[in-house]
């Protein structure tokens, strides 16, 4: 697995990052409760050796698994992993409180079996959130205190991805694909003069870069995706994906897989976090990662006339 510099920081991570959300939670619909253990056992096997987690996702079973099967390879791996929000009593709760921070970091650090953990992530905070001088100074003391080797934003929003440059963050976590280039777009010049390191999540842009969805898709009560987007949105959206297909040829061989080539191939992405479900998913989104180019010159050429075309900034 080809590694790139996380930024400024002196961390080197995998291109390719397993994410657990959808292992260790049914926000993509049901899962069988040992599927996080094989997935992630068969990451290691590929050569995957950066994982993303959270303490929210499965009430910190995605730590817990990930930090046993890094622990019994005793394999050199990079955990990210995120602080300010918990389930309590089954109810999604933001708390960014310094004191509720180093918590949540100390309770990671257990669950992951470790003294460091080598990034940890603000969990989607407001951008007014960021601006409370107490906000970064708690997690620079947590590096200072050795508990993190660098701290970050995880953020869906310019707003926030820009405050916590502002800030002081060392590392951004935000959505780049296909389907959705902003914010890394618009603010590629900011990250590279902060010298921030980018984990890019959300690369599939939840499964439709997969390529397999037809207009008539029905998802799981249990899955986020039933309320994101209407049959009217979904139709649209699939459209849009089947004028993106003529990325797939030669060694390109599926959708999914030219979506992971896409991230790849932006210099300033340290590492394309992918959530798969399965380890037939993982094998094929690892194929990506074989170096440049990712994408061949001619395909990114037309890509930016069939991205304007289908309407995507």
């Amino acid at each position: 697995m080809n590694r790139r510099p996380l930024g400024g920081t002196d961390l080197r991570v995998c291109e390719i990052a397993l994410g657990t959300m959808g292992l260790a939670t049914e926000m993509y619909g049901p899962v069988e409760p040992t599927r996080l253990e094989r997935v992630v056992e068969h990451a290691l096997d590929l050569g995957v050796g950066t994982f993303d987690v959270a303490p929210l996702w499965g009430g910190g079973r995605a730590e817990e698994v990930v930090g046993r099967a890094v622990a019994k390879r005793g394999e050199a791996a990079q955990i990210v992993t995120r602080a300010g929000a918990v389930l309590e009593g089954g109810r999604l709760v933001h708390r960014f409180e310094p004191d509720a921070l180093v918590a949540d970091v100390e309770a990671s650090l257990r669950r992951l079996g470790v003294a460091c953990v080598d990034v940890v992530l603000l969990h989607d905070p407001p951008a007014h959130v960021l601006g409370r001088e107490e906000v970064p100074a708690a997690m620079d003391g947590l590096v200072q205190a050795g508990k993190a080797r660098c701290w970050g934003v995880s953020t869906a929003t310019i707003l926030g991805a820009r405050t916590a440059l502002a800030v002081g963050a060392r590392v951004l976590c935000i959505p780049y694909s296909l389907l959705q280039p902003s914010p890394l777009t618009e603010i590629g010049d900011e990250v590279q003069r902060a010298g921030a390191g980018v984990l890019v999540r959300s690369p599939l842009c939840h499964g439709l870069l997969a390529g397999r969805f037809n207009e008539a898709r029905q998802f799981d009560p249990s899955d986020h995706r039933r309320d994101r987007w209407s049959q009217l949105t979904l139709g649209t959206r699939v459209r849009q994906v089947d004028r993106l297909r003529f990325l797939v040829h030669d060694r390109v061989q599926s959708m999914a897989e030219a979506a992971v080539r896409f991230v790849l191939a932006n210099a300033l992405v340290a590492c394309c976090i992918v959530g798969a479900r399965t380890s037939a998913q993982l094998t094929e989104l690892v194929r990506a990662a074989d170096g440049p180019p990712y994408l061949p010159d001619a395909d990114m050429r037309r890509l930016s006339d069939v991205l304007r075309e289908i309407g995507i900034r």
